[in-house]
């Protein structure tokens, strides 16, 4: 694409367009980066490279780093092949802190009121990041759930992912060495961001009378085929504001232990409920 006076606006590589490029996994990225000629163009480095909604998949090589100094590999449809020297954990680490209401907290309470012990996904409604190894504290590879349309078990220890369409070309991107309750960990991860979805939805649209949507178009994503991820668990309904509250009461709870342990005092909960009634005065209107 070029404007008015000729100039090249694409300020991004993008993907690969061969076919032999098109099909992404560790032992491509190992066999391929840094070898083939072919590759180079599509190739850049950007240890500062942000989480964002173009962001297809992250592979993680903090174990064996690639070519001896890249601990991710990030996949971003504009973008193309990012190689960063910091670890998949930092990369999220950010993204959670700067981005997301309440970090991983806001995700985790969500995942406690829909009864799950571990934690596979980090949502916004719109948009989610599936940990492929069942965690999202640690370092492990990501793929992004809102380019995926389909996906396919390859054994019983791997998983391959078909990207919705980009520039009219099919991408595909393979995991190794996960779960092998990795259906079912995809089931929840689906679920989670639904609720997250509905959440947010029922927050906009009754207390700022705006309106979200799911999408509309040709091409759905898997967040938006809700075959697979019904019938959902029944869950009393809750609001925006009782998630909140339930991560404020945490986190003052959190601060009164430390504080306690810190002066080597002892914790009597009885009391630090009676001093939580009291800070919250200043909340009201009366």
């Amino acid at each position: 694409m070029t404007n008015s006076i000729g100039l090249d606006l694409h300020l991004y590589p993008g993907l690969p367009k061969q076919t032999e490029y098109r099909h992404f996994s560790k032992e491509l990225l190992r066999e391929k980066v840094g070898k083939d000629k072919e590759l180079t163009p599509y190739i850049s480095v950007d240890s500062s490279y942000r989480v964002n909604a173009d962001l297809l998949a992250l592979y993680d090589f903090k174990k064996e780093p690639l070519l001896g100094k890249y601990q991710s590999v990030l996949i971003d449809r504009e973008q193309g092949i990012i190689l960063s020297k910091r670890s998949s954990k930092a990369h999220f680490y950010y993204f959670l802190k700067h981005k997301l209401i309440s970090g991983l907290a806001f995700q985790k309470a969500i995942d406690q009121r829909l009864h799950y012990r571990r934690y596979h996904v980090i949502s916004t409604g719109k948009r989610a990041y599936f940990s492929i190894h069942g965690y999202t504290d640690g370092c492990t590879d990501w793929v992004a759930l809102h380019l995926m349309e389909d996906y396919q078990l390859c054994g019983q220890h791997a998983i391959r992912f078909s990207a919705v369409k980009i520039n009219g070309l099919d991408y595909t991107f393979t995991f190794a060495g996960c779960s092998r309750h990795i259906r079912s960990e995809l089931t929840e991860g689906l679920r989670h961001n639904n609720l997250v979805f509905k959440v947010l939805q029922y927050h906009l649209e009754d207390t700022m009378g705006w309106s979200i949507y799911r999408l509309r178009g040709k091409e759905k994503s898997l967040l938006d085929k809700q075959e697979y991820f019904t019938p959902a668990p029944t869950i009393a309904f809750f609001t925006m504001q009782e998630v909140c509250a339930d991560l404020r009461k945490q986190k003052y709870l959190w601060y009164g232990r430390t504080m306690a342990e810190y002066f080597q005092l002892n914790f009597f909960e009885t009391d630090h409920n009676l001093i939580f009634r009291l800070s919250q005065r200043g909340d009201n209107i009366y």
